[in-house]
């Protein structure tokens, strides 16, 4: 009988997944810039069957290209994402470019390694295609979903509180454009070029610790675009975890999400982003919100919320726990570093 799924956190939205003896990594930022915590280092993960990216930015992408050669992993991930792991070396056939609305059968390593040797029986495709086992031989799905980035409070660091408050109501916007452009636009021109912006006697240990990660691009793959942001429904048997990591979403797709998911990971720092506007309330307000479209699943696990190597550097995500105990019946479990908790 096989062990119950369970679910490790290693910071901000990094996780490691265990099912059906599947492990599945959840981003894969494990390896930090220097004066943050690492709660496990990449050398010492030996096994991953599958990558799920949540988007291409700095504290999400980084790694996965050294995990999927070491491991033969294969990514599931934008193409943003996956553009940039195939310049990095990783095999073609170890990459699966997404869009959302993609549902993905998911398999063992002995299944994967049969179809490769041609003892099981297969999907036929194109000449030269990678082989691809039959979906009845799927042991679980991964549905993928269109999603969305957070916004920032701010038009620049200057302006970002050392601690995000997520009981805070933020409304109106600078101007009526306001949206993930401008995300883009100040990681692309901003935070990867702070090598160029801030005179190093200007950098405490801190940043220039975060400076020297940003700058050594090959080591670190990432992109100031995030390629289209992405939520995963990860589909076990009769019950799903839903991975939506970042406190963005677009309405519609929340309210069809099906299967209905017991237990949901939400990203809960940053302004949110409700359709590609700025949403008017609190983090706190969008949480409940999302878990209300979801139909209330039984439990919510946050993410985005700890060690920040940037500002805001950590988030109190007290009045959010409040204000899901008060407007709906979820329960919010606190996961503790790199402890495998059974998730159903």
């Amino acid at each position: 009988m096989m062990d119950p799924p369970t679910l490790e956190f290693f910071g901000a939205t990094t996780f490691r997944l265990r099912a059906e003896g599947i492990t599945i990594f959840h981003d894969t930022w494990l390896e930090k810039p220097a004066m943050m915590k690492r709660h496990i280092e990449l050398e010492d993960v030996q096994e991953v069957d599958y990558i799920l990216i949540s988007h291409a930015h700095f504290d999400h992408l980084p790694g996965a290209d050294r995990l999927a050669l070491k491991t033969g992993a294969t990514v599931i991930a934008n193409c943003e994402a996956i553009n940039l792991l195939r310049r990095a070396g990783v095999p073609e056939s170890q990459l699966l470019p997404v869009a959302g609305g993609e549902r993905v059968p998911i398999f063992t390593r002995a299944i994967r390694e049969q179809a490769v040797a041609g003892t099981c029986d297969v999907l036929h495709g194109p000449p030269g295609s990678p082989v691809r086992p039959h979906p009845k031989l799927a042991s679980f799905a991964i549905h993928v979903w269109p999603s969305l980035h957070c916004l920032m409070p701010g038009s620049d660091m200057k302006e970002m509180p050392p601690v995000f408050d997520t009981g805070k109501v933020y409304s109106g916007s600078a101007t009526e454009f306001d949206c993930t452009v401008d995300i883009t636009n100040n990681m692309t021109w901003g935070l990867l070029r702070l090598h160029e912006i801030i005179p190093a006697d200007k950098m405490d240990d801190k940043l220039r610790a975060v400076v020297e990660f940003m700058k050594d691009r090959k080591r670190n793959v990432m992109s100031g675009c995030d390629g289209g942001q992405l939520m995963f429904n990860v589909v076990i048997g009769d019950r799903a975890l839903l991975f939506n990591s970042h406190l963005g979403a677009y309405e519609g797709i929340m309210r069809m999400v099906d299967p209905r998911p017991q237990v949901v990971v939400l990203g809960i720092a940053g302004r949110a982003n409700h359709n590609g506007r700025p949403f008017e309330g609190s983090a706190a307000q969008f949480a409940v919100k999302e878990l209300q479209w979801l139909q209330e699943p039984t439990k919510v696990i946050w993410c985005l919320h700890d060690e920040s190597p940037l500002p805001p550097f950590e988030v109190d995500t007290i009045p959010a726990a409040q204000l899901v105990k008060q407007e709906t019946k979820v329960e919010v479990v606190e996961l503790p570093y790199a402890e495998p908790y059974v998730i159903f």
